[in-house]
């Protein structure tokens, strides 16, 4: 019978693996992908074209692609995480030697 060997990530809990500025990012990209296309559109179609879909619909696509690129750079500029340290007990405390 084989027995399943697990790595040290593996085994680790998700809850300790997962760092809120990661997912801090991951909702202000996807708000900006929501909001950066749809309101580039209306506002190049209002104000800048005055009524020219193909260019609003270009300028959107420009935006999305913008948003995009945004987040593979702040993704690429992100280290490494830092080593995971354990809590210590309540009660314990360090000693200099």
């Amino acid at each position: 019978m084989v027995k399943p060997v697990s790595t040290g990530k593996m085994a680790a809990n998700p809850a300790e693996t997962v760092q809120p500025a990661v997912l801090y990012k991951l909702i202000i990209f996807a708000v900006l992908m929501a909001v950066a296309p749809i309101g580039t559109y209306f506002i190049v179609l209002t104000y800048f074209t005055k009524g020219n879909t193909i260019a609003a619909a270009i300028a959107a696509i420009i935006a999305a692609n913008l948003v995009l690129i945004g987040y593979i750079v702040v993704a690429w500029l992100e280290g490494p995480p830092g080593p995971i340290v354990p809590p210590s007990p309540a009660g314990e405390v360090k000693k200099n030697k």
